[in-house]
């Protein structure tokens, strides 16, 4: 009988490395992560139980490590768009909010980790914190009270509409602004990626600036946590930047190449969303075709009433569609000398928006016909489902929502030029 694993996941283009780290978040995930999702939500304000779950996945399994190069204490891993893939994935079948809260520990610090494009020296001076014993968290702090998702959009604002400013005094950043709905602000993050302009109101990528700011920098302050209706273990709050100096060597690369290099975190994000959407529904799966196998109605199980049968096979076709498109993406991003197309490039941002849009329709979707099987069982907590429910809809929201994908993936695909 077919299980998960039966859903498309193209063995040869996954390395070894990738495979086993995929068996041993999956074996992590049963052990440890099950047996207290139920008592996620409750634990939004606090994250008792998260943090320490954080640190398991992040320091103890090295998910940090990962993407640091071998000299700066890291694993280097050849193949990182398809590894995240994976992770995603495993992690999505146990919660959103988690795998969101481990993603982006990594995501936002993906300019000076990725080759070609590697920043030795920040890399070696926070690689021994990410890569230590300890736990140590980034976030990638983008969103704003005044434009929100305009920040993403910068095929058409090109960092226009950034409040938060850098400016350069002697060999010091001065920062200043307020950033809203991070993940791991809060009381979770130790580092900021702080999306800055260097002139406020300009449109010239140049003055687009990606600037690290440790937590307990002078000056930097934070709210508290959102309660919100899903997502509990990923923490988003205001973060404040008050006269905030960092050394003028925490700007990432510079003039033009930080604006670059951020179209590459938002093509992972776009990647990222999708894949991690793959674990909510294969988990739905899990939940849903053990319900309907035990579940009599009229003298048989559910599944042998064609009507119902028909709802199993719509979860199963989101299923296989989004995992091979992303998966056929994932490896086009690690290899763009077969593929034609850098990872930072605006066209792979653009195409990839696609299958973020896909994806997260598909959770949603897969979830709610999943709710209608089950009925008012699928309301209750018992079940997990009405987690995964609530929490898959945030995907569809963040990065600029479906509005910025489905017009970014127009984008690419029919070349238009004034929108």
């Amino acid at each position: 009988m077919a299980t998960i694993d039966d859903f498309i996941r193209p063995e040869e283009w996954i390395s070894d490395f990738t495979k086993d780290m995929g068996k041993v978040i999956r074996d992590w995930g049963k052990d440890k992560f099950l047996p207290v999702r139920k008592q996620i939500d409750e634990d939004w304000k606090e994250h008792k139980i998260v943090e320490p779950l954080l640190k398991e996945v992040l320091v103890d399994l090295g998910i940090n490590a990962a993407f640091f190069p071998a000299e700066a204490g890291g694993t280097d891993v050849a193949d990182p768009a398809t590894f995240s893939c994976v992770l995603a994935d495993e992690l999505g079948r146990l919660d959103s909010g988690f795998t969101t809260a481990v993603i982006c520990s990594i995501w936002g610090m993906l300019p000076i980790l990725l080759k070609p494009h590697r920043n030795m020296e920040l890399c070696t001076e926070f690689g021994p914190k990410f890569c230590g014993d300890e736990l140590y968290v980034g976030c990638n702090a983008m969103t704003e009270p005044q434009g929100g998702a305009d920040i993403e959009n910068l095929g058409v604002t090109h960092g226009k509409t950034i409040q938060t400013t850098a400016r350069l005094q002697g060999g010091e950043w001065v920062i200043n602004g307020h950033k809203i709905w991070p993940t791991n602000s809060g009381k979770v993050g130790d580092l900021y990626t702080v999306i800055c302009t260097t002139k406020l109101g300009s449109d010239n990528e140049k003055d687009f600036a990606l600037i690290l700011v440790p937590a307990d920098t002078p000056g930097v302050s934070v709210g508290g946590a959102y309660q919100k209706a899903g997502m509990a273990a990923d923490m988003n709050s205001d973060i404040w930047f008050d006269n905030v100096r960092v050394p003028k060597r925490y700007r990432m690369h510079g003039p033009g190449d930080d604006a670059k290099y951020f179209r590459e975190v938002i093509t992972y994000g776009n990647l990222l969303t999708a894949a991690m959407c793959i674990g909510v529904m294969k988990n739905t799966y899990e939940i849903v075709k053990e319900w309907v196998s035990q579940r009599i109605i009229l003298g048989k199980p559910m599944k042998e009433h064609s009507i119902n049968a028909a709802v199993l096979s719509e979860i199963a076709v989101d299923i296989e569609a989004t995992s091979a498109w992303v998966y056929t993406y994932a490896r086009e991003t690690d290899f763009p000398e077969i593929y034609g197309v850098r990872p930072w490039e605006e066209e792979m941002q653009y195409k990839t928006r696609g299958v973020s849009l896909f994806g997260s329709d598909a959770a949603v979707h897969a979830t709610g016909r999943a709710m209608e099987l089950m009925g008012s069982y699928g309301y209750t907590r018992d079940y997990d489902l009405e987690k995964h429910w609530r929490d898959v809809k945030m995907t569809t929201l963040w990065m600029g929502g479906r509005n910025l994908r489905i017009l970014e993936n127009a984008r690419y695909w029919y070349d238009i030029q004034t929108i």
